[in-house]
């Protein structure tokens, strides 16, 4: 049965949307990380269907401004169904603040940019499996993101690149780790969340 679906037993409900949930990372990368996740089952975010991209995107505009004003500038992140541990679309919030050209430089020669969920959809249909990556750039927060495939290499230097920016004190560690130290930051996320949501 899949985590996500068996709502009595998710105790990190951040916020809840018609078709959404926020909810706070159980093995945090850094402070401030979130997860989107659709109510309903879907195994990635290129099979959520079109008439629920205005309330993702609405959640997504949320976020940023609750991680900009109480973390940092986040990225957003998604495995597809590559390397995931958990087969329900759920879409990374992770505060980073700065965000290396590098990462993306790499993402948009191996794949493509993405301009909307379309062109997410579009590639989980004609091509399968993929990681999606988002940065932010400006004050105003123009999103720039790419898809690409799921090769494995290509995955961990991204992946490599991304810890780099999170750094000591507080940085990515080891999932295992996360999860026995995560429970501090969890609960400090839910109170920062709490105090802006009012």
């Amino acid at each position: 049965m899949c985590v996500f679906c068996q709502r009595d037993t998710l105790s990190n409900i951040l916020y809840q949307s018609e078709h959404f949930l926020l909810l706070a990372d159980h093995a945090p990368v850094v402070a401030g990380h979130i997860l989107i996740v659709p109510r309903d089952h879907y195994t990635c975010y290129g099979a959520v269907p079109a008439p629920l991209d205005a309330e993702f995107l609405h959640l997504k505009a949320l976020v940023t401004g609750f991680c900009r004003a109480t973390y940092r500038t986040p990225v957003f992140f998604e495995h597809g169904v590559f390397h995931q541990t958990v087969f329900h679309a759920h879409l990374h919030v992770i505060p980073v603040g700065s965000f290396p050209d590098d990462i993306a430089t790499i993402a948009t020669e191996a794949g493509r940019p993405v301009v909307s969920q379309a062109d997410i959809r579009d590639w989980y249909e004609t091509q399968g499996h993929y990681f999606y990556l988002e940065r932010l750039v400006g004050d105003d927060g123009v999103p720039h993101a790419a898809i690409y495939p799921p090769n494995q290499q290509l995955y961990y230097r991204v992946l490599g690149l991304l810890r780099e920016q999170t750094g000591p004190p507080g940085g990515w560690s080891p999932q295992p780790m996360r999860r026995l130290t995560g429970t501090r930051k969890v609960q400090e996320l839910t109170s920062a969340w709490r105090r802006y949501a009012d």
